[in-house]
């Protein structure tokens, strides 16, 4: 009886046996060892071979291109926005790295100083105290002075002095002129302009360039009579000192270039000891003077430039100002004058502050900040 299930393997007409073959496991084994791995499959830890610097950077970028393509879901519109943030943040850092350069540089670190310290001080708070204060009552102040000094002479006025120092003509001209009152007519109000103004908005002018000074020195404000004494005396100083640069300015109009050059040089020595001076006045510490030299000398070249400028910029007001809104237009373009001159003032107390301190040193600043309480002790 014929048996299907033992035929012979070798004849053709026969069926296969499919029983165990030994070589079928090795077969299989070779078979998954060349193929590639699944992602995420590795090695045995004893077989592994650990990737150098370069696969690993590779991977790195790999995996954080793989996050971001993860995060977009798909979509490529806000694929630059990382990038911007990161430029931005790299930009940041660069000026950050530039800024620290510079304030190891001499003389730029001075001017990075001198900003900081003006901004610390709230300089330009301060500048628009001043700046209102000077209008309201050293400008009556200097009209007043001219009257008296003009023996209140009806054909010399303030404002034919402007238009002949600025060199105004025509329309503009005629409206400066006509702005400021005569000499005559500031003859019966000089009394009662003058001791308002210097009693009232006078003194403020020189407690907030106390107050300046004091925070740019970082020492203590005065305080009681001294306070409005030395204010006063540093007010007095400002009107003389302003009044001879105008009376020097206004001779040297006239005159040949020779005297030019002397009343320039005295205008610059006239500068220079107002500046000297106005630390130990308002203040009232024993400041060496050396030590506050090199501060004066810069404010006083500071100071030419800022005039030159504010006188450009004032005669371009006036046409502009006075010409469309009349004395009120001039009124405009004096205010806007004298704030630069106030945050030019202003300015003055930081870099004398910041000077003071790179040339009298960590040691001589705290013998200077301790010397307000050994006073008080004894």
């Amino acid at each position: 009886m014929p048996c299907t299930d033992g035929a012979d393997p070798s004849s053709p007409s026969g069926p296969r046996n499919p029983g165990p073959d030994p070589g079928a496991a090795d077969r299989l084994g070779q078979t998954a060892d060349s193929a590639p791995p699944a992602p995420g499959e590795g090695r045995p830890a004893q077989d592994q071979v650990p990737p150098g610097p370069a696969q690993r950077a590779r991977a790195k970028t790999e995996l954080s291109q793989q996050d971001g393509a993860d995060e977009r879901g798909g979509g490529g519109r806000s694929r630059r926005r990382p990038a911007w943030i990161t430029d931005a943040q790299q930009q940041k850092q660069k000026l950050r790295q530039y800024q620290e350069r510079l304030e190891q540089h001499r003389q730029a670190g001075f001017l990075l100083q001198s900003a900081r310290r003006f901004k610390q001080i709230e300089g330009k708070h301060l500048a628009l105290v001043i700046c209102m204060n000077l209008f309201v009552a050293v400008i009556p102040l200097l009209i007043i002075g001219y009257a008296f000094l003009e023996a209140f002479n009806p054909d010399h006025t303030v404002g034919a002095l402007i238009v002949k120092d600025l060199h105004l003509t025509g329309s503009t001209a005629h409206v400066v002129r006509d702005t400021f009152a005569s000499a005559q007519s500031g003859k019966s109000v000089a009394l009662s302009i003058s001791l308002i103004s210097l009693l009232i908005t006078g003194l403020d002018v020189s407690a907030t360039a106390q107050l300046a000074y004091a925070r740019a020195f970082s020492m203590p404000p005065l305080r009681g009579l001294q306070k409005y004494l030395r204010g006063g005396a540093w007010l007095i100083l400002l009107l003389a000192d302003t009044g001879a640069a105008l009376t020097l300015r206004t001779l040297a109009a006239s005159r040949p270039l020779w005297f030019t050059l002397i009343t320039a040089a005295a205008l610059l020595v006239l500068e220079f000891g107002f500046f000297l001076l106005t630390p130990r006045l308002l203040l009232d510490r024993p400041f060496a003077w050396r030590h506050l030299v090199p501060g004066a000398a810069v404010c006083t070249v500071a100071g030419a430039i800022v005039h030159t400028a504010a006188v450009f910029f004032l005669r371009n007001w006036f046409g502009e100002y006075g010409n469309a809104y009349g004395a009120f237009g001039v009124g405009l373009a004096l205010i806007a004058a004298l704030g630069i001159i106030a945050s030019f003032w202003v300015w003055i107390a930081a870099v004398m502050g910041v000077y003071w301190e790179r040339k009298a040193g960590p040691a001589a600043v705290a013998a200077m900040e301790e010397l307000p309480a050994d006073i008080g002790a004894s």
